[in-house]
């Protein structure tokens, strides 16, 4: 058959170009609705251009369906990656170097983004410095330049820091280079490509690096501002803010500048016209409010629930809604770090945890997944929405599940979290055996110190509950008192007040508990360490949101101090906290209380007329 004969008909051609055509004004959107509108259409048209006889066709055809692929892969529809190779490769066969250097530029290019977005570092560079060695910086210098900037691209996303070092230079050299003023648009580009560099320096001074890679994200949005291009100023904003988050984590006093810089980048950045980067700008805003927590108090738990949900809500509009993903693990944890458990919030920590474990699916993501776990096992343990034996049952099991995903050796710290709520959840088990579940609960709570001592406020956590077991243990076992008061003067180094006043309160009442009962049982002398136990846990409580417990410790106050003996001053004291105590245990609601109360109170004032 000859060439001729091969050819398709006039007709046929003529509608293969006009598919092609419309393929490419669809491509010139973002949308993967339109893309995948636009592949179809270069698929028709392919069977009207053969390689032996239309082979320039052939090959602008298999380019254009490749840029539509690769475009689709980075836009969230990963499963054509691999065709987007295959189109690239088809087209390199047609574009030599020699005869069609913009064409085969352009295919090393997109082969180069390809291979990037498919984790491919090493081929996406040496796509990226074929076409540097295919460009003339005399003839095409700024092209020189971008293809330049991809490679330092790639150089920043590597492991090796002398590689990351490497790019930081290529791009400052194009800096001093493509000149601000002729190239405002390439000058933003270079300046924006600097800044995210300057920000994976791992090497030197961490807060130095990441405030220079904040200025170069600064300049870039000016710039672009300057030469009209505000997908350039909102990418700079929002990378600037972005930024801004882990430099606050270095240095808290920066929080009010990130603040601004969020402000400013989420005016700018509409969440109708760019959703996804609106949606990253809620979530990183969302992240730098509950740092803040627990010390930040309800204005930080309210603000980081606000802009998670904002980037929650934007998921059915988004490329992927993995973008939002992270909010649906880190919004449960603000609630459960916050101040104000109400039962809504606790309710709605439970729904995004549910909605969470099939986000991030074990198999994929397994420290995730644990993490995951970890948020909705806390969740069911604060409900107090349905049957309370049924929800820490479910707690149990969540955190188990969580358990057997982690690996202790990459995530030490996230595997104690899970320890310790586990051994938190055993111990507040209203069913099953006593003696298994308190035996179970300390030996998790024992394998969370062994596995990491990072998180110190875990560690108290560890040290409180092995205190509190040892304690409930005393009675069959008086030894454990003295193991009792270990632990928890072990939690209180890492448990001070102004950290966490409740949790001081209650290591502090234990400890006092501890104390004075080893003074009962022949250790006098503890009396007045366990009397300033009490006082510390009783100036922490704070009566109104915790009447009970407040009550409670100042009944043990008094009752500590009147042990003491014919000490006007201490008598005097303990009147005072058993009128506390009374005002909480009522005779209506807490007639037995009441009365034992009334009964020590009127024999501190004999005691004290006495000493009058």
């Amino acid at each position: 058959m000859d060439l001729v004969s091969r050819l398709p008909d006039r007709a046929s051609l003529t509608a293969a170009r006009r598919k092609v055509a419309q393929a490419r004004e669809l491509r010139a959107s973002s949308d993967v609705m339109q893309l995948r509108a636009a592949t179809d259409l270069l698929i028709e048209a392919a069977d009207a251009f053969d390689l032996a006889t239309l082979p320039i066709e052939f090959g602008a055809l298999q380019l254009d369906l490749a840029d539509t692929l690769s475009l689709r892969a980075r836009l969230g529809d990963p499963d054509v990656l691999d065709e987007a190779l295959d189109s690239y490769q088809k087209a390199i066969v047609v574009f030599n170097r020699d005869e069609f250097p913009e064409a085969f530029a352009r295919a090393f290019h997109g082969l180069g983004l390809a291979n990037w977005a498919g984790g491919q570092l090493e081929a996406a560079r040496w796509c990226f410095e074929t076409v540097l060695e295919a460009l003339s910086p005399e003839v095409s210098p700024v092209e020189h330049a971008r293809a330049r900037a991809n490679v330092a691209a790639v150089l920043a996303a590597t492991p090796d820091a002398g590689a990351r070092a490497q790019a930081v230079a290529t791009y400052e050299s194009l800096l001093q280079g493509v000149s601000a003023e002729a190239y405002p648009a390439e000058h933003a580009e270079f300046l924006l490509g600097l800044g995210q560099s300057q920000r994976v320096q791992m090497e030197g001074h961490r807060g130095a690096q990441l405030e220079a890679s904040i200025q170069a994200f600064t300049r870039a949005a000016d710039l672009a501002d300057a030469g009209s291009r505000g997908d350039l100023r909102s990418a700079a904003l929002t990378e600037a803010a972005l930024t801004q988050v882990e430099l606050t984590t270095l240095d808290p006093l920066r929080f009010d500048q990130a603040k601004r810089a969020f402000d400013a980048a989420v005016a700018e950045v509409s969440d109708e016209a760019e959703p996804d980067r609106h949606a990253e700008l809620r979530l990183g805003f969302g992240r730098l409010w509950s740092a803040r927590l627990p010390g930040g108090g309800e204005e930080a738990c309210a603000a980081a629930l606000a802009h998670f949900e904002a980037a929650l809500a934007l998921a059915p509009r988004l490329r992927s809604a993995s973008v939002v993903a992270p909010a649906l693990i880190e919004a449960p944890r603000a609630i459960l770090e916050g101040p104000t458990r109400t039962p809504e919030r606790i309710a709605r920590a439970i729904e995004i945890s549910r909605h969470a474990l099939s986000a991030w699916p074990r198999a994929q993501f397994p420290t995730e997944y644990a993490r995951v776990n970890l948020s909705l096992g806390s969740a069911l343990l604060a409900s107090a929405v349905g049957d309370r034996t049924s929800n820490v049952r479910e707690a149990v099991e969540t955190f188990e599940a969580g358990l057997d995903a982690i690996n202790r050796d990459a995530e030490p710290v996230a595997y104690a979290s899970l320890q310790v709520a586990l051994a938190e959840a055993l111990v507040a088990r209203p069913d099953g055996d006593r003696a298994d579940n308190v035996r179970r609960a300390a030996a998790s709570a024992t394998r969370a110190l062994e596995a990491s001592d990072e998180d110190r406020a875990l560690v108290a956590r560890a040290h409180h509950l092995l205190g509190r077991l040892a304690l409930e243990s005393s009675a069959a076992a008086p030894e454990s008192l003295a193991e009792a008061a270990d632990h928890l003067y072990r939690a209180l180094e890492d448990r001070p007040r102004n950290a966490d006043a409740l949790a001081h309160a209650e290591t502090q009442m234990l400890l006092g508990m501890a104390l004075a009962s080893q003074a009962a049982r022949g250790e006098p002398q503890l009396l007045a360490s366990a009397i300033e136990a009490y006082r510390a846990s009783a100036e922490a409580y704070d009566i109104e949101s915790h009447p009970r417990e407040s009550a409670s410790v100042h009944f043990n106050l008094a009752v500590a101090l009147m042990q003491r003996g014919s000490d006007a001053q201490a008598l005097a004291e303990a009147m005072r906290s058993f009128e506390v105590a009374a005002t909480v245990f009522s005779a209506d609601a807490y007639p037995q209380q009441h009365a034992m109360i009334g009964s020590n109170l009127a024999l501190a004032r004999t005691r004290l007329k006495a000493l009058a």
